[in-house]
């Protein structure tokens, strides 16, 4: 049974689309019969009817399936719309063939939408949902975490994996900061997207570890060097640059820079550098003042502090960081799961 339970959900974005996309046909074949038994003209009640499966289709996928964070949502549908109704005039030309040799249009229907099903999948997921939540694994950089052991519990099953660099100019208790673990990381994960979230306030002394290994660099704006400069260092390395902002600190202080990322990174507990703090549902204001920024559509928010399967649901970010929820728990990839299905996994 945890077999199969692990292959479903392996396999879930795969299963949930092929589901709701059986419901979505059924439901547009039922509103063209409908339409057409009120004598709405043909091309019409196919043009609504399709309108209502596309719909349908859509809107059980961003809230059963792919968790696609509301701001969002508009984009998504535009391509999604896009697609699908490429798809289905395609498939309306093969369609008018098939009835020509006197099969019925369902069957057609089915028929076509089957054969052009993978193609409409792999569109849908590099395009209409492909910022649904992802879940990064948060490892310190600080000599101590054992990697190897880590990398063992988790293997690839998290969507990147996140490096938290914090310094005494932080945390004046914090230990010995090791960056060129970077190095490490990127050897166990070699295809797996890295962050990294510097935590001091002379982030520029850790680049060189870090930019050789890295995707994306958080830095944040209270910090004794010049911000834009910081940014252009990372950016200049092919890497890309990040704001971060913490509870204890104020959320206007990166609005100056939302305009030069597009990562943003929010961080629900008041002490940097401390593992299994108490997420703050303070954050969640913050989350929705960002959602509603005029430049929200350019730049990705993640949420990293006391994320679990029971705050997951409130966030309304593209990504997620957990450290101590996955790696302390008896079955991390279970937690990863979790997380990833925004506290789902258990039901499936």
């Amino acid at each position: 049974m945890h077999s199969f339970n692990y292959l479903f959900y392996r396999y879930r974005f795969l299963l949930l689309y092929t589901g709701f996309g059986i419901i979505s046909l059924f439901t547009e074949l039922f509103v063209a019969r409908a339409l057409l038994s009120f004598n709405v003209p043909t091309f019409l009640s196919n043009a609504l009817s399709f309108m209502v499966g596309l719909l349908t289709a859509f809107g059980l996928n961003i809230r059963f399936n792919f968790h696609i964070a509301q701001p969002k949502r508009q984009k998504a549908l535009l391509y999604f719309t896009v697609i699908s109704s490429i798809s289905y005039l395609v498939q309306y030309f093969f369609r008018q063939k098939l009835t020509y040799f006197g099969l019925p249009m369902e069957a057609s229907r089915f028929i076509i939408a089957g054969v052009f099903f993978i193609l409409s999948y792999l569109l849908h997921r590099k395009f209409s949902f492909k910022e649904f939540k992802k879940v990064g694994v948060a490892i310190y950089a600080d000599g101590v975490e054992d990697i190897k052991l880590i990398y063992d519990r988790i293997s690839n099953i998290s969507d990147f994996i996140h490096i938290d660099i914090v310094d005494k100019t932080f945390n004046p208790t914090c230990k010995d900061v090791k960056a060129y673990r970077a190095e490490v990381v990127r050897a166990y994960w070699q295809k797996k997207k890295i962050e990294v979230h510097i935590m001091s306030k002379t982030p520029s002394i850790w680049l060189d570890d870090l930019l050789p290994y890295v995707d994306v660099i958080y830095i944040h704006a209270e910090i004794n060097e010049p911000v834009t400069d910081v940014f252009k260092t990372i950016e200049n390395a092919g890497i890309k640059a990040g704001i971060a902002v913490g509870i204890s600190e104020k959320l206007d202080s990166i609005f100056p820079y939302l305009d030069q990322v597009k990562h943003v990174l929010l961080l629900a507990i008041p002490k940097p550098g401390f593992s299994g703090q108490k997420f703050d549902m303070e954050i969640l204001p913050w989350i929705d003042e960002l959602n509603q920024h005029s430049n929200r559509q350019n730049f990705e928010i993640c949420l990293d502090g006391g994320v679990n399967q029971t705050t997951v649901k409130y966030l309304n970010v593209e990504s997620v960081v957990s450290g101590s929820f996955i790696l302390s728990a008896p079955n991390p990839i279970k937690n990863i799961m979790l997380l990833q299905t925004s506290g789902e996994y258990e039901k499936y």
